[in-house]
């Protein structure tokens, strides 16, 4: 090889190796224990066990989870550290606590004054009808609560919020009193009346222009006589403030959301939030989601109770199933990546795709918004995007109908799933789009509403799994003279025409389907731990999960030993 190709391959692979592992905090790790009681004790035993090293916890950031943030003073470097903690048999996962980076794209166009994104009719020099349809989507719900009665709310994770803007309705927490440092609600949060800065874990939240932006994009009050409308007119704005350098703070932020959501199942709406959508407007530009599983773990969380989450992904003209990025090369089901789609009803040139990572386009260039001190302003970049996908999700809550929304509330993680899809499969087909995004498309909200309300498929009662397990657990792989492995039963209130077991790894990663019998009652089959493949897996922690006529039901944790 010439020597100009070896320097080239060289730099290329150095790249590479830099872009694998984003920067991360020195001597601090995340991890999440097995158990998720008594997080006291366990740190304490951790303590003890990594005395030598000077393991000691910084902060609880999700107790939900498990899920903390630790320091360490020893001679060994962090990798080594990190390796160590990964090994103990009390931590489920540990990683780094990297920085993250901000997806903000300052405004260019301050005169800008209409809303094309909502209704083009070329009043920009776009295209006629590059839009997302919103009037008519409008015509069968405009938004704010359900069916049920319901009041819908959007998580938006960012840095700061003018919370007195007069064009927006932040979400207030009712049960707690401001100001009097008590936990009034006993949800773990002290004077989150307004929401959570997961900057300094209290309940005051810092000023921004960019979270207030994105916060209107999503719910800005409609039809008030004033400013701008959002794509929900009527949804409560969840303010948490996490879009941060690094990512504890992240994982901070969406744990106060998973307790809020998780609250509000429990106790059937009398506390908590119905939490029907996230945005996520930040990240790691070329992040491996490997290097990220407690953060990345967070979505599934946050998916089981009901959420679905949507992510902005980079502003730079990359392809993410190459270079990575994080969030938006997360495998969680319960991710909608979003990329940056123009006037014009082209992608933005700066912006990434990813024929597998990348789920559709929504308008994100030249978006006018609210911002602070009750002011309104033109930004562009994916972090416009997303929320506007954000702010589709809870717009088609407000137009279900109740015996979905019944079904929903049953199976809350099978209800999102299906939001999901009406999302994904009516999107207007670009050709800028086809074959470098998912679905090949741009966020179409009026055709999400109708495939919601027509489709045939529409669960409008999800099939009711009333048993999972799997015994015993940890299970001992199989071979082909011995038929030992894992039993895995259910049990069905309804005949589904499919219904199949999948295994999945820690990644992510399906690694086995199991066809089952399309019948009510009682089941079991017996997984051997082999894959697809039939190659025996390694020794670890898996999921299972019950996937009944297309939803994935539930996924459980099993033990796999040699």
């Amino acid at each position: 090889m010439k020597p100009f190709l070896l320097l080239l391959a060289f730099v290329l692979t150095s790249f590479w190796l830099l872009a694998e592992e984003a920067p991360f905090v020195p001597r601090q790790c995340i991890i999440q224990c097995v158990a998720t009681t008594r997080q006291d004790a366990v740190m304490q035993s951790l303590a003890t066990d990594f005395n030598a090293d000077g393991l000691h916890s910084i902060k609880l950031l999700s107790r939900r989870m498990g899920v903390w943030l630790v320091s360490f003073d020893t001679h060994k470097s962090d990798e080594q550290m990190l390796a160590e903690l990964k090994k103990h048999p009390a931590i489920k996962k540990a990683q780094f606590n990297h920085f993250v980076a901000s997806r903000q794209t300052f405004p260019n166009d301050t005169s800008f004054a209409q809303q094309w994104h909502l209704n083009n009719t070329g009043q920009t020099g776009g295209v006629n009808d590059a839009d997302m349809d919103m009037p008519e989507a409008w015509d069968t719900a405009t938004g704010g609560v359900t069916a049920l009665g319901d009041s819908i709310v959007i998580a938006v994770v960012d840095d700061g919020f003018y919370l007195p803007h007069e064009d927006i309705a932040f979400w207030k927490n009712y049960g707690e009193i401001p100001g009097n440092n008590i936990d009034d609600d006993g949800n773990g949060y002290i004077d989150d009346f307004d929401g959570w800065s997961a900057y300094n874990s209290t309940g005051n939240l810092p000023v921004a222009s960019h979270g207030t932006h994105v916060s209107g994009i999503a719910g800005a009050i409609g039809n008030n006589g004033l400013g701008v409308c959002g794509v929900n007119w009527g949804a409560k704005i969840m303010p948490v403030g996490g879009s941060s350098e690094v990512e504890s703070v992240v994982v901070e932020a969406y744990g106060y959301v998973l307790e809020m959501r998780s609250k509000y199942n429990e106790t059937n709406g009398v506390e908590g939030a119905f939490v029907v959508a996230t945005n996520s407007s930040f990240g790691v530009n070329y992040g491996n989601p490997a290097n990220y599983p407690i953060w990345a773990a967070m979505y599934d969380s946050l998916g089981a109770v009901g959420i679905i989450s949507a992510a902005a992904t980079m502003n730079t003209n990359a392809n993410v199933d190459e270079v990575g990025d994080m969030p938006t090369a997360c495998t969680s089901e319960f991710l909608i990546a979003v990329t940056n789609t123009t006037s014009q009803d082209v992608k933005y040139t700066g912006a990434a795709y990813g024929a597998n990572s990348i789920d559709l386009g929504a308008p994100g260039t030249q978006i006018y918004s609210t911002n602070y001190y009750n002011q309104y302003s033109h930004k562009t970049g994916t972090s416009m995007a997303s929320p506007q996908v954000a702010g589709a999700v809870a717009l088609l809550y407000a137009a279900a109908e109740e015996d979905f929304l019944t079904g929903y509330n049953q199976d809350p993680a099978a209800g999102a799933l299906f939001i999901k899809e009406c999302i994904l499969q009516s999107v207007d087909p670009l050709p800028t789009l086809d074959g470098i995004t998912v679905t090949g498309g741009r966020l179409n909200v009026n055709g999400a509403v109708q495939y919601l309300l027509n489709s045939p498929a529409s669960p409008t009662r999800p099939k009711a799994l009333t048993t999972l397990l799997c015994y015993p657990n940890p299970a001992r792989a199989g071979s082909a003279s011995r038929q030992t492995g894992v039993t895995i039963a259910f049990s069905l209130a309804q005949v589904p025409a499919e219904v199949v077991v999948e295994i999945y790894n820690l990644r992510g990663q399906k690694i086995a389907s199991i066809p089952c019998q399309p019948q009510r009652g009682n089941q079991e089959i017996l997984w051997n731990g082999r894959d697809a493949q039939n190659r025996s897996v390694a020794s670890g922690v898996y999921f299972y999960g019950l996937r009944a006529d297309g939803a994935l039901k539930s996924l459980n944790k099993l033990v796999m030993i040699k």
